[in-house]
């Protein structure tokens, strides 16, 4: 697991670096790209490593802030992952379909950057709030003490409303 960290950190700091080092990257559509890589680094450099010793010793160690931080971040860059895949693949349709106009557009980046912020808004608002407020919400907190999840995993109206996104 601290392998596949350090090669999801590395990778993705690799890609980050070549977006800042090489101005010919800086293209509308690598915009979505250098926001896939940022999310993914997360994932790699908080996410996992914090799952490492949970996963090792069965225990939540780190108290209630921590998991909550922990879940927050975790359910938000993975979420945002997923959905600038599909941003990635959506620009990549749209630059097929529409070639001329897409390439009309070339210099255009703050469309770009407002949907890379979408993105990590909607990723945020689909569990976020659900994950600091819920035990607040049900007036009682559901987590056993040494365990981490998010308290609705467990009701099953809630965990089905968040699957249908």
């Amino acid at each position: 697991m601290g392998l596949l960290a350090l090669g999801t950190v590395l990778g993705n700091a690799l890609v980050i670096l070549a977006f800042a080092a090489e101005r010919g990257l800086r293209t509308r559509g690598n915009f979505f790209f250098l926001n896939l890589a940022l999310a993914d680094l997360l994932v790699g450099g908080f996410c996992i490593p914090l799952y490492i010793p949970y996963v090792l010793t069965g225990r939540w160690r780190l108290g209630r802030g921590w998991c909550k931080l922990w879940l927050v971040v975790d359910y938000l860059v993975c979420t945002a992952s997923v959905f600038n895949i599909v941003l990635i693949s959506f620009d990549r349709f749209v630059s097929v379909t529409r070639a001329v106009s897409y390439r009309a557009q070339k210099g255009m980046t703050r469309n770009a950057v407002l949907k890379m912020i979408f993105v990590w808004v909607a990723a945020f608002l689909l569990y976020g709030p659900a994950i600091i407020s819920w035990e607040y919400v049900a007036q009682k907190s559901i987590l056993p003490e040494g365990e981490c999840y998010a308290e609705f995993f467990y009701n099953w109206v809630e965990a089905g409303i968040m699957s249908l996104n």
